[in-house]
């Protein structure tokens, strides 16, 4: 995982130090502070050098956008959901086969909270491409034939999925889902990045999520992994971290801290 960060030249971010990050990070900010680019970051350097434990990665190119499609790999344990990437993108190259038993209860509890008509689903229906849910009232549908909450965290779940040892990067994580099941959305990533070892970074202009995301670091039954809130500022045209740890999440939460301003 990586240990920290410094981020030079990379589009705004000119000078940027992060000295500790945690397996759950969540950036905020205002608009064109940076977020979409520091994990933009992350997936450049993993593109061009294999992240090694506890490592302090030092991005630091300014001709990114110069790099031939060739050039740009794409790591195998390595996922990057930009605010709107279609699962398509992940279902070219893989399939539900790849979910676990303990994901595949997760994923089943999680969807059931979306749509309380779901009764079951299976996972491997239909070339191992298209699950099929099954309604209380019998009906069957296929998953990718509904809305954009289950399409996103299909999405999510496909790249948590097949990150094992890894990273997974999601952009504006809050598209999709209703504030209602922000929360029980940050338990599911938590669990799954405690069981796979994978580290996350994600995106939000929500108060909902960080409020969530602040719960779900702080929970008391044993279950919470390292989190880490990053605020990006722009303080006199240089674009600055602000980091909370979980105590200080705490706070936040307890206190309605508005923390993106």
């Amino acid at each position: 995982m990586i240990a920290s960060i410094e981020i030079q030249n990379y589009r705004n971010l000119k000078n940027l130090n992060i000295d500790l990050v945690g397996q759950l990070n969540l950036i905020t900010g205002k608009n064109n502070t940076g977020k979409t680019n520091f994990l933009e970051s992350i997936f450049f350097y993993a593109s061009q050098k294999e992240i090694q434990s506890a490592e302090r990665i030092i991005v630091n190119d300014v001709a990114t956008d110069l790099l031939s499609d060739d050039e740009i790999l794409n790591p195998q344990n390595v996922k990057f959901i930009r605010a709107h990437s279609s699962i398509q993108s992940l279902l070219r190259e893989n399939s539900f086969d790849c979910f676990n038993d303990f994901i595949t209860e997760k994923a089943l509890n999680f969807l059931k909270k979306i749509d309380d008509r779901i009764l079951e689903i299976d996972f491997l229906a239909d070339n191992l491409r298209n699950p099929i849910a099954t309604f209380k009232n019998g009906k069957t549908v296929a998953l990718l034939r509904m809305g954009s909450g289950v399409h996103r965290i299909l999405t999510i779940l496909l790249a948590l999925s097949t990150s094992q040892n890894g990273i997974v990067l999601i952009d504006e994580i809050e598209n999709g889902f209703h504030y209602g099941v922000e929360g029980e959305l940050w338990l599911l990533i938590s669990a799954i990045a405690k069981d796979q070892n994978i580290q996350v970074f994600a995106a939000t202009h929500s108060i909902d999520n960080i409020k969530a995301f602040g719960k779900t670091v702080n929970e008391e039954d044993g279950a919470a992994i390292p989190g880490l809130l990053i605020k990006l500022e722009n303080i006199d045209g240089v674009i600055e971290p602000l980091t909370f740890d979980s105590d200080e999440l705490k706070v936040i939460v307890e206190n309605s801290i508005e923390v993106r301003k």
